[in-house]
């Protein structure tokens, strides 16, 4: 033991003063990972503006967007929209953005973070005009050694388990051949998938979106997300923390067109939002197909839920996964209706959902289930009066269980401002797809309150703290009885507008499980902590080249006798010019118990997110290169390599990505 923490010590020695010269991870790939210790499996989003600004159509025009157009941006707080308005009322243009640095709700470390995605000048932004363009992109990847479910049995002959090559294939094309008009089509096979299903595609998504600025505000044909209130009914694409809680009279009602590559969380069918500067309709009306678990025909087929039993994974690889196919169907549809009036918005939402065995089901059926749609509605709303504002959804399902979430936002002056959420969510309640704030992925048997403070008691420190607390009414997860959790998390850091910045965090999680007492027979209520400690300090000079370094430690305090888990990490980017570029980042991690798994950001191709788990005792190697030959093309390469326990395992891929 004492020899472990030794080399733990004379580990973060050796590593500060690598520090010295680091690159910040974006805040963004930080928000991912915390979503990823969440108690639940969550989706990551695919698509994410902080941490690929071009891909963002345009940028914001200061002097002349709207309060629509600032709140849909998601850059600013109801406050900073209310008091840039009012400036620009007063005093006119503003010609530097620097301006910004004294309204009320700005800070200077602020408005270099969102420089890169507003103008004060349309005109002077050349090539940025969003109708005329496309994209097209081509992925392939493959993992080494192949494993043994690719392979002929050499004893018997059999074909292999998987029914397709070791070889993951993606392409995707966007095009905005007019100002309004806009569509896209993503296509995917993952490793040991057949290209083709039933002579069609593997996973296909689409969509043809149109935007308009009269009484059609948009329509959307194909697939999509729907954001209302704060997610507690539709919130795919919602991924809300206590400590970043954006709502705005926009987000309150959103149509998002889909064509990603996670084959769930969406709808497929057509959406249509309409009405007036101050009153508007959402209808929409969804229809697809999707694969069932093999438990889900081991009960009274009467009684199911059939989306409990849905295959979120999206392999189809062996003959079980194949079978399991399109065994279910989904039908949702609902119409939204929003209310604005100066700072006030108010909505109610009536959407029905029907969910049933497929015709290829049925015939796995002693007799036909019961086909009764699940009702649900919902009332949110949003308002703010310069410093204060408060949001809220209150929501229920089939009229028989209820959730809400309430929170407010104040800003007590220009360095401090808190917020507050109080939530709770029936045990018997469930959304059409929700997506909100809460401990786990699942909104549903769950009590809480929860406060964040940010805090800047100096110029050069940045303070941020918040607290959770959650009870859980009815047995959950891993624990037959009422339980309770908490989480506490603590940032220091000065502001980001620095040549040299530092953060230091710490992440205290608590919840109770009930394991099984093999003498007793009683299961005690047993309390788990896990304790997660992030440093890193940070040196960028320009574009050209970047070290980023970092170091993470997780002790998990229920094994008696176990070391703390750790990942040390050190990232070079190297940018020679505007055609070429290189990151290689080193990993070296010792995580002996896997609730002290640790979760990384690794760089990938455009449009991609790796996060993942580092858990055993060894190091990986990720190489990514990007040349750029000629104007809007573009040739990338990946090689990753992991050593864990003795065992090697590579990763190759390839992306051809065309702008045109």
């Amino acid at each position: 033991m004492h020899g472990k923490i030794q080399k733990l010590f004379l580990l973060f020695m050796a590593w500060i003063p690598a520090q010295l010269q680091a690159q910040q991870v974006p805040l963004s790939s930080q928000d991912m990972e915390d979503l990823l210790y969440r108690d639940e499996a969550v989706i990551i989003p695919e698509t994410d503006p902080g941490e690929y600004p071009d891909s963002r159509p345009s940028r914001i025009d200061l002097n002349h967007a709207s309060l629509e157009d600032l709140e849909a941006s998601g850059i600013f707080t109801s406050y900073q929209v209310h008091m840039l308005l009012k400036y620009r009322e007063k005093y006119g243009p503003i010609f530097s953005i620097y301006e910004l640095a004294v309204l009320p709700g700005f800070h200077p470390s602020n408005v270099l973070e969102i420089e890169p995605y507003v103008s004060l000048k349309t005109t002077n932004i050349p090539g940025r005009k969003t109708h005329g363009k496309s994209m097209l992109m081509v992925n392939l990847e493959k993992s080494m050694p192949v494993g043994d479910a690719y392979q002929v049995d050499s004893a018997s002959g059999d074909k292999p388990i998987y029914a397709g090559p070791p070889l993951k294939t993606a392409i995707r094309i966007k095009a905005h051949p007019w100002k309004k008009l806009s569509m896209a089509l993503s296509y995917e096979k993952d490793a040991g998938e057949l290209f083709l299903y039933r002579n069609r595609p593997q996973f296909l998504s689409g969509y043809l979106s149109y935007v308009g600025d009269r009484f059609v505000k948009q329509l959307v044909l194909g697939n999509y997300k729907l954001n209302q209130g704060v997610g507690l009914v539709n919130g795919a694409g919602f991924f809300h923390r206590a400590g970043d809680f954006r709502i705005n009279q926009q987000s309150l009602s959103r149509i998002r067109p889909y064509a990603s590559l996670s084959e769930t969380m969406y709808e497929q069918g057509l959406a249509c939002k309409m009405g007036t500067k101050k009153f508007q309709v959402l209808l929409w009306a969804s229809y697809h197909k999707f694969s069932l678990s093999p438990t889900a025909f081991t009960n009274d087929s009467k009684a199911y839920n059939w989306l409990d039993y849905q295959r979120s994974s999206g392999l189809y690889r062996s003959k079980s996964e194949l079978e399991a196919r399109e065994l279910a169907y989904r039908i949702h549809s609902g119409i939204q209706l929003l209310y604005k009036h100066q700072n006030l918005a108010v909505g109610l939402m009536y959407g029905s959902e029907w969910a049933g065995p497929s015709n290829k089901a049925l015939a796995m059926l002693k007799e036909n289930p019961d086909r009764s749609p699940q009702q649900m509605v919902s009332m949110h709303g949003n308002w703010y009066k310069r410093k204060l504002q408060i949001f809220g959804e209150l929501s229920t399902s089939d009229f028989r269980s209820q959730a809400f979430l309430l929170g407010t936002l104040y800003h007590f002056n220009d360095y401090v401002r808190g917020r507050l959420l109080v939530h709770h969510y029936g045990a018997g309640y469930r959304g059409a797809l929700p997506s909100s704030y809460g401990s786990g992925s699942h909104i549903r048997n769950e009590q809480g309150i929860a406060f964040h403070l940010h805090m800047e008691p100096g110029k050069y420190i940045i303070a941020k703290l918040t607290g959770e607390l959650f009870r859980y009414p009815l047995p959950r997860y891993l624990c037959h009885f009422p339980s309770i959790g908490y989480r506490l998390d603590l940032s220091l850091q000065n502001p980001t507008n620095k040549i040299l910045q530092w953060r230091a965090r710490v992440v205290n999680k608590s919840w109770q499980t009930s394991p099984a007492d093999l003498t007793s027979k009683i299961r005690p209520l047993q309390d788990n902590r896990i304790s997660r400690f992030d440093a890193r300090l940070i040196y960028f000079h320009h574009d050209r080249f970047r070290w980023q370094s970092r170091l993470v430690l997780s002790y998990y305090s229920q094994k008696q006798n176990s070391a703390p888990g750790y990942a040390a990490l050190q990232q070079i980017t190297l940018s020679t010019s505007k055609y070429f570029k290189a990151t290689v980042q080193f990993v070296i991690f010792h995580v002996s118990n896997w609730e002290n798994r640790i979760y990384l950001y690794e760089p990938d191709f455009y449009y991609n997110f790796s996060f993942p788990a580092f858990y055993g005792n060894g190091q990986k190697t990720t190489l990514l290169f990007t040349l750029k030959p000629l104007k809007g093309f573009s040739v990338s390469a990946k090689i990753s390599g992991l050593r864990n326990h003795g065992n090697q395992q590579w990763e190759t891929g390839i992306q051809l990505l065309l702008k045109l």
